[in-house]
């Protein structure tokens, strides 16, 4: 058996708690204040027009979904520790984070997901506390001490919970395989024994936040499709994150700290001709330090890193065009085809012709 709460009750709720206390309550503490009180049904409330809600402006949307009903078990109110989060039929829950309410540091086995609808939140992560500012999207990887705090009355963040599995089946997929900066997000992301985040900075993209409001509206459908539509909204949001993040002023991680993307970027933009003591000229980093920034954040060294690229796009051009061994060597950056035979020949242990022969049989 389930009972039915309001946001706008919940909120009032912890405001006049907080003041009569000057602490943060715990959750369940106020579910159990709004069921002692009798604000709450128990029956499945009727559904607003979700379409119409989604139309509105941000101001008015905040406003109304005040009126929208949270479902919650029964259990709760004598048992919190029994309330499971992403419930084992689920793969995916929305929530709205509430000002004032009791916040820890926690961890979890899901991707936390985190976005900064308006104002500014304070996200503390194993020993780094960063602010996270409107408009900013953050995926935490599961197992990681953090926790997200509102910085100010009238901010607001929908935080998504996502298992494991359910990420790697949406956002894996998106990345492109021959991309740099996607090896580098696959990598932060997907390396259990490095906890991480990965933050976007995106400038408050009107496309994005009209998705999470979609996201956060479909939550409270009650019917057979809604697991499946949440899925196809956080993969709609997935895709434009990633489309449009070169535009975006900045990524960056725990582990990597500053915005590495630019550096990223243009190695990938020039490999074919960059130096590192070009590199180094270009961003103002001394030759040893760039070296370090490389390596920590492809895991490779300068120059086979640039080998990479090279052999990359020379299986492309091999498999998808007629271009000759010479042209292909020019293309990626050689100065002579027999330059690049040997590379080739070592690296796939097999000639550039062979392999095309191989792919065209």
């Amino acid at each position: 058996m389930d009972f039915y709460v309001t946001i706008g009750d919940i909120k009032d709720t912890i405001h006049t708690y907080w003041n009569a206390h000057q602490a943060s309550p715990k959750f369940p503490e106020i579910l159990n204040i709004l069921y002692e009180n009798k604000k709450y049904l128990d029956y499945e409330p009727v559904l607003p027009d979700i379409g119409a809600l989604a139309r509105l402006d941000d101001d008015s949307f905040l406003s109304e979904i005040r009126k929208l009903y949270f479902r919650f078990p029964y259990t709760i109110l004598s048992d919190p520790d029994s309330f499971d989060v992403v419930p084992p039929t689920s793969h995916i829950a929305v929530f709205h984070q509430f000002w004032r309410s009791y916040s820890f540091i926690h961890l979890h086995d899901c991707f936390e997901i985190n976005y900064v609808f308006k104002g500014e939140c304070e996200l503390t992560f194993l020993d780094e506390k960063r602010i996270l500012k409107e408009g900013d999207f953050c995926i935490i990887s599961p197992y990681t001490n953090h926790n997200v705090t509102l910085l100010t009355e009238d901010s607001q963040i929908f935080p998504v919970l996502l298992k494991e599995k359910t990420f790697s089946e949406i956002f894996f997929p998106l990345l492109p395989e021959d991309n740099l900066l996607s090896d580098f997000f696959r990598r932060i992301l997907s390396d259990k024994s490095e906890p991480n985040y990965l933050l976007f900075q995106t400038s408050g993209s009107l496309e994005i936040r009209d998705l999470m409001k979609r996201l956060f509206l479909e939550n409270f459908r009650q019917d057979k499709y809604v697991s499946q539509n949440l899925i196809h909204w956080l993969y709609l949001l997935f895709s434009s994150i990633l489309r449009d993040y070169q535009t975006y002023s900045q990524f960056s991680s725990y582990k990597t700290g500053p915005d590495y993307a630019p550096i990223l970027r243009y190695i990938q933009n020039h490999y074919t001709t960059i130096t590192l003591t070009e590199l180094s000229k270009i961003f103002h980093y001394s030759i040893p330090y760039l070296s370090k920034i490389i390596k920590d954040t492809t895991d490779k060294n300068f120059v086979t890193l640039v080998r990479d690229l090279k052999m990359r796009d020379a299986v492309r051009y091999l498999e998808k065009t007629k271009l000759s061994m010479e042209e292909i060597s020019i293309r990626i950056g050689y100065n002579s085809e027999d330059h690049f035979y040997r590379v080739f020949s070592a690296f796939y242990g097999i000639s550039p012709l062979q392999y095309r022969k191989k792919k065209q049989t």
